[in-house]
């Protein structure tokens, strides 16, 4: 625990709960589609996969109408022409993100390389390494998230990605094994009591745990402001803090021009002792809010943030 935090609360759940913010999966997303799509890349040109991706993008803003109104429905602080060019763009910007990590997972560390020409904030990581208290990356449903694990395992650091339970367990096997052939660990929360314990122990051997708190789950949404409003926001980060006194920092991979990204380490969050997970929350958003403000068009949340939850 942080020698400075109150005292923390009981170890939250990992169960899943009703009032998360989902939706269900769509069919293609399984790892027969991944599969196909890795050998498309393998043997085709680039710029036609990519393309090809682009166009599956703009199919999908076309007939997704669900996820499309749930992200123009997030949009919300943009003027409406632009959010429709968001929306769009959105969509075109994910299916090529997807295209680019099949690329990477199947041209392993040499490929990766070559899709990531700008880092920044490495510093911070050692820096978080060096007090020897575990590393906490956030990140959240913005740009190619993906990479940075790869990126990170290949540069030396021991990385746990924490993710949600895929709709069937064969993606779930899918997702973990080609992790692991980067050296990345998975910790999946959902039915596993014990993921967050997991989580812990990772912590406590001074290694980088990577997850998304922009969407809650642990049991621990919590309402901060976000763009003007009232959304929830995952406070696993603060309540981890709390148990182990890890260095929060914020880190996502963003696409700069096509097909070519930077992985980018921000200064650590510092956790106010005496404040609640809330407030502690509310200063993670805050730092969210503006790098989403840089990239809209990289915002990949198709799911409606704000209540009721709907689209």
């Amino acid at each position: 625990m942080h020698p400075t935090a109150p005292e923390p609360l009981p170890l939250p759940s990992v169960q899943a709960t009703p009032g998360e913010i989902s939706l269900p999966r769509n069919a293609w997303y399984s790892p027969r589609s991944f599969e196909v799509a890795s050998r498309l890349i393998q043997y085709l040109p680039r710029r036609w996969t990519r393309a090809l991706a682009a166009a599956v993008g703009d199919l999908s803003y076309r007939l997704c109408t669900t996820r499309r109104e749930a992200l123009l429905g997030n949009l919300g602080a943009f003027r409406d022409q632009e959010r429709s060019d968001l929306c769009r763009a959105c969509f075109q910007n994910f299916l090529m993100m997807l295209h680019d990590f099949c690329d990477a997972a199947e041209g392993g560390i040499p490929r990766i390389n070559e899709l990531i020409v700008d880092r920044s904030g490495f510093e911070f990581l050692d820096q978080g390494k060096r007090r020897g208290q575990g590393t906490l990356l956030i990140t959240g449903h913005l740009g190619a998230w993906e990479l940075g694990g790869m990126l990170l395992a290949a540069e030396g650091f021991q990385v746990n990605v924490v993710t949600m339970e895929e709709p069937t367990p064969e993606l779930d096997a899918w997702r973990r094994q080609y992790r692991a052939r980067f050296g990345i660990k998975t910790i999946t929360v959902g039915t596993d009591k014990f993921a967050f314990v997991e989580l812990i122990h990772a912590l406590r051997r001074n290694e980088l745990v990577a997850m998304l708190v922009d969407r809650p789950y642990l049991n621990s949404g919590v309402d901060v402001r976000f763009f003007g409003r009232e959304t929830l926001f995952s406070a696993a980060a603060a309540r981890i803090w709390q148990h182990t006194g890890a260095t929060i920092i914020p880190a996502f991979v963003l696409q700069l021009q096509a097909g070519r990204y930077g992985c980018y380490a921000y200064p650590p969050i510092e956790m106010e002792p005496n404040a609640t997970p809330l407030a502690n929350t509310q200063r993670i958003a805050a730092v969210f809010e503006a790098i989403i403000r840089e990239f809209p068009d990289q915002w990949f949340n198709f799911v409606p943030i704000w209540p009721p939850f709907s689209s």
